[in-house]
């Protein structure tokens, strides 16, 4: 059951939590607040109900309602004021304009010896938000690949890459192995980020954060540094994803920029 279709499982009463349904109840409060937004019943920075009115509303537990807003508010969708409450974010507006280079040989034109760390590669099942990147049922079996990019030993780039399964017939020929430990070319393609066998296109959005504790130690820079975080899907022939990728750049080696053709001043 792919992210869209969740809300079709909610209930057929519009906006109500079916406590029938296999999709757990923060996900189905998570795409209510989601078809409010987009049907504007909430403007951008208006107040949501407070936690206590939701659990009233919607007869579900505090830890319930306070686990979707922290995922709604990971999503960019939700952000809060302490002492105040929960509120809409401004909509993102998508622009088209970069061209993300590939870390080798972007690396190898500076003048530097780039290279590639491999720090985990696991079977994890789907989570809300890879769910939704994926469009794969909440559990679905995705590897995580967690990998720290370098140039001349210092770290740039800190990645978290998702494949679904059974997309990824290279790294399933090795179920029962450390697939770290597999001396295969096909399998350091795969974890070095340089198979595309399984892609067609991808697409991109950057946006400003902030590096978190537990990314600072990998990045070697303060908590609460300025970053870019680089949102990836990439898609198949028929549309559907079958990976996605959530990297941080440190913001003091990085830079994006961007040509633009036949520009006017006068636009």
């Amino acid at each position: 059951m792919s992210f869209e279709n969740i809300a079709s499982n909610v209930s057929e009463a519009q906006g109500a939590i079916n406590k029938r349904s296999p999709i757990p109840a923060y996900n189905q409060l998570i795409e209510i607040i989601y078809q409010q937004i987009k049907n504007r019943d909430f403007q951008p920075n208006e107040m949501l109900p407070s936690e206590t009115e939701l659990c009233k509303r919607y007869g579900i537990s505090r830890t319930t309602v306070r686990e979707a807003l922290r995922r709604l508010t990971l999503d960019g969708v939700l952000y809060t004021i302490k002492g105040k409450g929960t509120f809409v974010a401004e909509p993102k507006l998508d622009q088209i304009m970069i061209k993300i280079p590939d870390f080798y040989e972007d690396m190898a034109e500076r003048g530097l010896k780039p290279d590639v760390k491999v720090l985990e590669v696991k079977v994890v099942s789907a989570t809300s938000l890879v769910s939704k990147k994926l469009m794969v049922p909440l559990d679905e079996k995705v590897f995580r690949i967690k990998r720290l990019f370098l140039a001349d030993k210092k770290p740039y780039v800190l990645e978290r890459k998702f494949i679904v399964c059974k997309d990824c017939k290279i790294l399933n020929s090795f179920p029962d192995e450390d697939i770290l430990s597999v001396k295969d070319q096909a399998v350091f393609d795969v974890l070095a980020g340089r198979c595309h066998i399984c892609s067609e296109y991808a697409q991109v959005t950057i946006e400003a954060t902030t590096v978190r504790p537990d990314e600072a130690g990998y990045l070697e820079v303060p908590s609460g540094s300025l970053a870019f975080y680089v949102d990836l899907v990439a898609y198949k022939k028929d549309d559907v994803p079958c990976g996605w990728i959530a990297s941080i750049y440190r913001g003091d080696l990085y830079r994006f920029k961007t040509k633009i053709n036949n520009y006017s001043l006068s636009e």
